[in-house]
């Protein structure tokens, strides 16, 4: 028993002894390296990757045990998820961490986010501590607010640390606003299933200097560009269709600009202050160059327009004072107001002598090295002011029409001009060369291509040839149409007409245009016709024969040959371009029986004629 009791004793000893050093030992691991912890703190990124960083320690107490350290360690960690709860107001925002830590090996890839959370229904973002901003995932990116408000892009307070954005596969849209403000980021990779690019999206990006849109973009936002001073090259692929206004809006150092061939309209103020573009081409497919466009392009000298191109919008090039030469295609039919405003260098304005109607107000105000111009024969509306301090203008050629109607200041201050008469017919001006007919001038082109238009018969006449070409002032024009009814009043009903025979120039007839002769009995020709108005025939009352050599007719209006009660037939027999709703209640109100048609046409034509189409039931022959 004494043996027991001692050895008891001994045992105990030996045990406190152990607990006593223990502590020291621990205290002496952890404060040996004294030393070299300065050297580790000033890289804590690198040391976490080697080992996860313990929490402070104080010099642990007798009393406490393991089970309380894990404890406080838990109570630590959840006040920072707390802090990534997403608030009302920010909805579209993302649920974001900041500055996440390692629990083990498996999450080590986490330590290099700063941040992250949502930025669309299936997209993400993360930005590593290396500054590159990552969007993931697929589908489009929430819309976004000018940053100085509260629906701010959730990466914009860190804007200072991006460097790169990496827009990854599978991104179809690019949000409002999404990039703004981003002025120390001069690096974007845009990924090929992206679709359109929003407004603003890149606003004030300053240290961008080139972006390649993918091909598969189609539209360029509003503004989504602008204010980028420094961005140097663009290239536009051909899926874009549209440019927003103001999408390039003071991109000051662009000087390199390709637009792809699917661009159809270049909004407002789309390239506006671009003082460093010196060329610019603008594509086939273009129909509409809007307002301000390329106003304030102080340094283009050269700009080519397309065939396509119809409409040049207010200032479109205003303030291009490098510019020195423009050739305007005859596909364009307005020059809008201040359209070539103080583009002080321009010499030369290449325009053919028809296509535009419409010149503005200021349209070439101030361009005091232009010395000739040829307004075409096309123009109705020569606004005042056009050619305002036009200082150097010397020559100008216009047609009697104009001449006649235009007052001194569409040439105000325009004081060594000496004007010139066209010997050719101008847009809108009628002529009766034989008595018989009246004709206005629809396309005043001297090259073969000009047309005219019936627009009154002399209501004497019996029988009217309608000519394929007319020879006016030394240029032959085609007769392509047939516009009465709006000259009957002025010229007297065709009372006497009893026999027409149609060009085969002529492409269509106008709405009511023989309407109410009395005594018409015969229409042939037409060999080119493709449009029969509606009401166009009605209350012929002795028309008799309606026979057409078409072989294009593809629309006869409804009531066309309504009351015509001595109509029994309608020859068409050569055309092969009618459809069902071409002939829609084209025959209700009249007394035909039998449309006679091409025989390989009979089955078809038998479909589209049925009494519920055309108002009647007739028969089909050939």
């Amino acid at each position: 028993m004494k043996h027991l009791k001692v050895t008891s004793v001994l045992l105990s000893a030996a045990m406190c002894m152990s607990m006593v050093m223990t502590p020291v030992s621990v205290m002496a691991d952890e404060t040996a390296p004294e030393e070299t912890q300065s050297e580790e703190t000033q890289k804590p990124e690198e040391k976490e990757t080697e080992k996860p960083a313990p929490k402070e320690t104080e010099k642990p107490a007798e009393k406490e045990t393991e089970k309380q350290e894990t404890e406080e360690s838990q109570k630590e960690e959840p006040a920072e998820t707390e802090k990534e709860e997403p608030s009302e107001s920010e909805k579209q925002e993302s649920e974001e961490v900041e500055e996440p830590g390692l629990e083990d090996e498996d999450s080590r890839e986490a330590v290099d986010a700063v941040a992250s959370g949502k930025c669309g229904k299936k997209l993400t973002w993360t930005l590593s501590t290396a500054g590159v901003l990552t969007i993931s995932g697929k589908g489009a990116m929430y819309n976004y607010d000018y940053p100085g408000e509260p629906n701010k892009a959730p990466w914009n307070k860190y804007s200072s640390q991006i460097k790169a954005v990496t827009v990854s596969k599978g991104v179809t849209t690019i949000g409002s606003y999404a990039f703004s403000s981003l002025y120390d980021t001069p690096k974007f990779t845009l990924p090929k299933t992206l679709k359109s690019i929003g407004a603003y999206a890149f606003q004030y990006c300053q240290s961008l200097t080139s972006i390649s849109i993918p091909n598969g973009v189609t539209k360029i936002g509003e503004g989504a560009f602008t204010d980028c001073y420094f961005l140097t090259s663009v290239t536009i692929p051909k899926s874009v269709t549209s440019i927003g206004d103001k999408a390039f809006y003071y991109c000051m150092a662009l000087d390199k600009l390709t637009i792809g061939s699917g661009v159809k309209t270049i909004g407002e103020a789309a390239f506006y202050g671009c003082g460093k573009l010196t060329n610019l081409v603008i594509p086939n497919g273009v129909t509409t160059i809007g307002k301000e466009a390329f106003c304030s392009c102080s340094g283009l000298t050269s700009v080519s327009l397309p065939k396509s191109l119809k409409t040049i919008g207010v200032a479109a090039f205003s303030g291009c004072s490098k510019l020195e030469k423009i050739s305007i295609p005859a596909s364009v039919t307005k020059i809008d107001e201040e359209a070539f405003r103080r583009c002080s260098k321009l010499k030369s304005v290449s325009i053919p002598i028809a296509g535009c109607s419409f010149i503005g107000y200021h349209a070439f105000y101030g361009c005091t090295s232009l010395e000739s111009f040829n307004i075409p024969l096309s123009v109705k509306t020569l606004a005042d002011c056009a050619f305002e301090g036009c200082t150097n203008l010397k020559e100008v050629w216009i047609s009697e029409t104009l001449k006649k109607y235009s007052t001194d200041n569409v040439f105000k201050d325009c004081n060594n001009l000496e004007p010139h008469i066209y010997p050719y017919a101008a847009s809108g001006d009628l002529f009766m060369p034989d008595g018989t007919i009246v004709y206005m001038v629809t396309n005043p082109a001297i090259d073969g291509t000009g047309t005219l238009a019936v627009v009154a018969l002399s209501p004497s006449a019996e029988r009217v040839v309608i000519p394929n070409t007319v020879v006016y002032k030394t240029v032959k024009y085609k007769v392509t149409s047939i516009q009465i009814e709006d000259n009957i009043e002025k010229y007297g009903k065709m009372d006497d007409l009893k026999t027409l025979v149609i060009g085969s120039n002529v492409i269509s007839i106008g709405e009511k245009n023989f309407s109410g002769c009395p005594k018409l009995e015969s229409v042939t020709g037409g060999a080119g016709l493709k449009t029969i108005g509606a009401r166009a025939f009605e209350k012929c009352l002795k028309l008799k024969v309606f026979k057409l050599s078409s072989k294009s007719l593809s629309k006869i209006g409804p009531f066309a040959f309504a009351l015509d009660k001595n109509l029994k037939t309608l020859q068409i027999n050569k055309t092969t371009k009618l459809v069902k709703s071409g002939v829609k209640n084209s025959l209700k109100g009249s007394s035909v029986k039998t449309v006679k048609v091409k025989k390989s046409k009979v089955k078809k034509y038998k479909k589209i004629f049925k009494k519920k189409n055309c108002g009647k039931k007739v028969k089909i022959k050939k």
